[in-house]
């Protein structure tokens, strides 16, 4: 492996376990803050709901701003020619990786492949997270 290709897997090993964390800490914030069960349940559901949403959109700006980064670097690689010069480029690119296991129309060439396969594993983890959240919160709100 090149040092571009570790470094680039360096960041995208980096920025998985950044993203448990902030998960973790996402998720507790939004079971406190969304309204009590008893009072509310669809309005709790709701919320949770919309949480999760923006905590992935959180988390897939994250992962364009890295990704914006690293490529800033032309040894690190590049997007399909013409593309990745812009923000919408990197958030689309982020946001497809992380919610499609990286089917995108845009392609990744050179080690920031290397950030791209870490981005769909994040992606697949935490979307399975908030799920398994999610479910866990409808239980508690229809129990009865």
């Amino acid at each position: 492996m090149s040092n571009n290709e570790i470094t680039v897997l360096a960041w995208g090993i980096g920025v998985l376990f950044l993203y448990g964390f902030l998960h973790m800490i996402g998720l507790e914030l939004i079971r406190r803050a969304k309204p009590r069960q008893e009072r509310h349940r669809h309005l709790g559901l709701l919320a949770t709901f919309w949480g999760l949403a923006l905590l992935h959109l959180v988390e897939i700006a994250a992962a364009a701003g890295v990704l914006a980064y690293l490529l800033s670097d032309p040894a690190n690689g590049t997007l399909t020619k013409g593309l990745g010069s812009s923000a919408a480029d990197y958030l689309y690119f982020a946001g497809v990786s992380f919610a499609t296991l990286g089917y995108t129309q845009l392609e990744a060439h050179g080690a920031i492949r290397l950030l791209v396969m870490t981005l769909s594993l994040s992606g697949f983890m935490l979307i399975t997270w908030s799920a398994t959240f999610i479910y866990t919160i409808w239980g508690e709100s229809f129990r009865d």
